[in-house]
């Protein structure tokens, strides 16, 4: 063959390679190009199922467990409050529903809100310096509603007839009553708290304190005597008392723990102690209480039937603990559709409405259960 022909059939043979090439190229393009697609079609599938859980302006129960819709067994009416009159700098914290009344603390303005049928306004905490970012600094100061100063109002419950508030940064717990704000003392004569957040009453003389950087519960007794109740947990913050039994919301183990309340007489160890969720890692998981998971749950609200909800603040979540699941809550506001919970801390019920302080969001959400 001479050398002519030879070149031509080289290049008949390169001609025949390139084609198919060609055609492979192609046939991969398309399966990937319908592979996209699909993922794609899955993905805006996905956001309308999305969108339609949010058309509601209620509770709706996402998680795992097939809960349904959320719903809580209460006798409770429930009361319309006013809220927009809350000024926009406001930090709201802390809450507790009480005597027909909501009590909402302000870690920017370093005060209590009262909301009532009547309306909203300040119920005890005086404007105070500022820094020069105009925060104000508070203070600390036993006064009346007008005059007092506190320096970090973390949270309210109501005790002996009034409203007690965890002054965090002034490691005292104070107590709003008859026109009056006053410092519970110690009738041991220590200095007792180190870093309190959570309280919640028992309703039978009894407050209990998450004293948190001891990481113990401390409790104060309707004499003024203060003692611990239990210690050797992992930054305790969040309480509420449901049954005879106090929650816990063990922020530092990321779990949600429970002790029997009904004799505080003798301090209670961890022998005591009964998990009601978390597997005590950090993380974001739904599913049976033992294997869900949390990330720093700071507030905590237990309804009359036994449901848990947590605020799970660096997950940005509000959770739900019923019937051995837990699950997570899209919480939609009506007032604020767009709005996405930021850091959760205080989190109440009243009557058959959740409500849920945003501190960092700057927000207090509802939701009807």
């Amino acid at each position: 063959m001479n050398k002519k022909k030879k070149n031509g059939l080289k290049w008949v043979l390169l001609v025949i390679v390139l084609i198919i090439t060609a055609f492979t190229v192609t046939m991969v393009a398309c399966g990937l190009f319908k592979e996209k697609g699909s993922e794609k079609a899955a993905e805006e599938q996905g956001k309308t199922a999305e969108e339609e859980l949010y058309d509601a302006g209620s509770l709706s129960d996402t998680g795992l467990g097939g809960i349904g819709d959320v719903s809580i067994d209460t006798d409770e009416a429930t009361i319309d409050f006013d809220l927009s009159d809350l000024p926009d700098t406001m930090e709201p914290c802390g809450i507790c529903s009480y005597d027909g009344c909501l009590y909402i603390t302000d870690s920017f303005s370093k005060c209590v809100w009262k909301a009532s049928a009547d309306g909203i306004d300040i119920l005890a905490g005086a404007d105070s310096s500022r820094d020069i970012y105009d925060k104000p600094q508070g203070g600390y100061n036993d006064a009346s509603l007008t005059e007092a100063l506190f320096k970090l109002p973390w949270t309210v419950t109501p005790f002996l007839g009034g409203i007690a508030v965890s002054d965090t940064e002034n490691n005292a717990i104070r107590l709003i009553n008859d026109d009056r704000v006053d410092t519970i003392n110690s009738a041991n004569g220590t200095d007792e708290y180190n870093y309190p957040t959570g309280i919640t009453s028992d309703g039978a003389g009894h407050l209990f304190v998450s004293d948190t950087h001891s990481d113990s519960v401390k409790i104060v007794s309707e004499d003024g005597t203060v003692s611990t109740f239990i210690d050797g947990l992992d930054s305790p913050m969040g309480l509420s008392f449901n049954s005879g039994y106090l929650y816990i919301a063990e922020t530092g183990k990321n779990r949600i723990i429970k002790v029997n309340a009904t004799d505080v007489s003798s301090k209670k160890s961890s022998s005591d102690i009964e998990l009601v969720a978390g597997n005590g890692e950090e993380g974001f998981k739904d599913g049976a209480t033992p294997e869900a998971s949390f990330s720093s749950p700071k507030g905590i609200a237990v309804a009359g039937d036994g449901t848990v909800f947590v605020a799970d603040t660096v997950n940005s979540a509000v959770r739900l603990i019923k019937g051995g699941q837990v699950s997570t809550l899209n919480i939609v506001d009506e007032r604020i559709p767009d709005a996405e919970l930021v850091s959760p801390i205080g989190i109440c019920i009243q009557g058959r409405r959740l409500y849920i302080c945003d501190n960092f969001g700057k927000k207090i959400y509802t939701a009807d259960l």
